[in-house]
């Protein structure tokens, strides 16, 4: 049986122990970066959706299924946040509460006009508000995808 003694031993070990950690994978905040990428990749598809959404009698329907596709993305963004570097939490947190912001005027927007007895005349009357809050939305988490280097 073959034995390693001395620093030859010693340096063979480190090597293993050194290779194990790098095939362990990703650190926990590349894992996050990961997360927060996928979560606003999810994100900039649904605002497209309600940027290009017509103001119809069915908006309110199609809207909602963006909004909560958005909320849950949004939910992934803050699971992950505590494990981002601490310069990308904070850019990751701005962000969110600028949607979440966004988010209560779009939904106030389409709560108000809901309760018209048109709806479809009452969302063409707030149509440019929420194109706007949907606009900036988008741009917010821009941001944080070219921040964190997101591929597309």
């Amino acid at each position: 049986m073959f034995q390693f003694r001395g620093k030859p031993a010693v340096l063979i070990a480190l090597s293993i122990s050194v290779f194990g950690l790098a095939a362990c994978g990703e650190s926990s905040q590349e894992k996050a970066a990961k997360q927060v990428c996928s979560a606003t990749k999810e994100i900039e598809t649904q605002v497209k959706k309600l940027e290009n959404l017509p103001i119809s009698t069915s908006f309110a329907t199609e809207a909602k299924k963006s909004i909560e596709a958005i909320n849950k993305s949004v939910e992934q963004i803050k699971s992950a946040e505590p494990k981002l570097a601490t310069a990308r939490t904070e850019e990751v947190n701005a962000a969110t509460k600028s949607f979440q912001l966004e988010l209560a005027t779009i939904t106030k927007s389409i709560v108000t006009t809901s309760k018209s007895s048109n709806l479809e005349t009452a969302l063409k009357g707030v149509e440019g508000q929420l194109k706007t809050s949907v606009k900036k939305l988008g741009t917010d988490y821009k941001k944080v995808r070219e921040e964190l280097k997101c591929s597309s």
